[in-house]
């Protein structure tokens, strides 16, 4: 998303980070902003520092890193499944290390977000993409050890460009086909509105939820 490029440096100021020290970013999603981190990407590409992982099982020694950060990449992980991705993250932070992620916030306050609200209700529905929920995410936190964690909302106005627009609706005709084939159930409707609310308003990326723990 090269529109976000600044949303993406402004969640790495909010963070206090170092960037001459040793960062995990799950995701691989700051590469163009911390050069230097380590990026546990899911599958194979072309990226330096780049290290393929299993979420649930980081391979990496304990205490190894001083930052731990993950920008809407935690988006693609399953609920059931987040919890042992904390546990991971809080395994590979060294004492008084941070841990730094954030999320979709599912709720749109005006008509342009109202139209991602409505795509990414489409990929949920698919199971490419979840929502979580914030109390259960900050007692996870909590049993872990972390403290000083803060929960911040992040009303973003952050306009998706028209090129994308096109490549979203090319992803939910395919979807569409999927919905046919594999059983599926309305997609088709969350299309067809998705498309007259974007080209009657636009769209903009939708809010966001930032925690910030340290251990």
């Amino acid at each position: 998303m090269p529109y976000a490029a600044k949303d993406r440096q402004e969640f790495i100021k909010r963070s206090n980070i170092n960037p001459d020290t040793r960062i995990l970013d799950i995701g691989g999603m700051l590469c163009g902003e911390i050069p230097g981190a380590v990026f546990g990407i899911p599958s194979k590409r072309t990226l330096q520092n780049a290290v393929l992982i299993r979420p649930l099982l980081l391979p990496f020694k304990s205490s190894v890193f001083k930052s731990v950060v993950s920008y809407h990449y935690f988006d693609l992980v399953p609920p059931e499944k987040l919890d042992y991705v904390f546990e991971e993250a809080a395994r590979v932070l060294d004492k008084d290390g941070s841990f730094s992620f954030m999320i979709l916030h599912w709720m749109a306050f005006n008509e342009a977000q109202r139209s991602n609200l409505l795509f990414n209700e489409v990929l949920k529905s698919t199971g490419a993409l979840y929502q979580h929920d914030i109390e259960k995410i900050s007692n996870k936190l909590n049993s872990l050890g972390f403290n000083e964690i803060t929960v911040e909302s992040i009303k973003r106005e952050i306009p998706v460009p028209i090129e994308f627009f096109q490549d979203h609706m090319l992803m939910l005709g395919n979807l569409v086909k999927l919905e046919k084939t594999h059983g599926l159930a309305g997609i088709k409707a969350l299309a067809k509105q998705y498309f007259h609310q974007v080209k009657e308003h636009g769209e903009s990326m939708l809010p966001a939820i930032h925690f910030i723990a340290r251990k």
